[in-house]
């Protein structure tokens, strides 16, 4: 099966269920042969679907960036979790030109640009 027609979702909103979505779509391409890539902007942490994904390696890979620790601390990002955004998204572009992937999520992205780790521009240019 191959994906002839490019698509965007945005999946946003406060509290859960934004990377639940995100993982769901991963695992119904699974289901049908697609290759996903998911870039996790903010996390490093070993969530619960890190696990359940390293069950479908062949056809779903997952990268985590960066940290959410300004965040918890109330304090303004360090240029460290500036550094880890941008390779994300370098990274992000990167795997999508390629064509190894039928599916690249960038997880939390809209929350990296919230957070002005990155500019909205340069997201809606990729």
């Amino acid at each position: 099966m191959s994906i002839e027609k490019g698509f965007i979702q945005i999946y946003t909103g406060n509290g859960k269920g934004k990377t639940t979505a995100a993982v769901g779509l991963a695992l119904r391409a699974a289901g049908s042969g697609l290759k996903t890539f998911i870039v996790q902007f903010m996390k490093n942490f070993p969530y619960g679907e890190i696990k359940s994904i390293q069950a479908l390696k062949d056809l779903v890979r997952l990268e985590q960036y960066g940290d959410d620790t300004f965040v918890l601390e109330k304090k303004p990002p360090s240029v460290k979790d500036m550094r880890a955004a941008t390779q994300a998204m370098h990274r992000s572009r990167e795997t999508m030109l390629s064509g190894k992937f039928d599916i690249v999520i960038l997880d939390e992205v809209c929350v990296a640009i919230y957070f002005c780790l990155l500019k909205t521009e340069d997201v809606i240019a990729m």
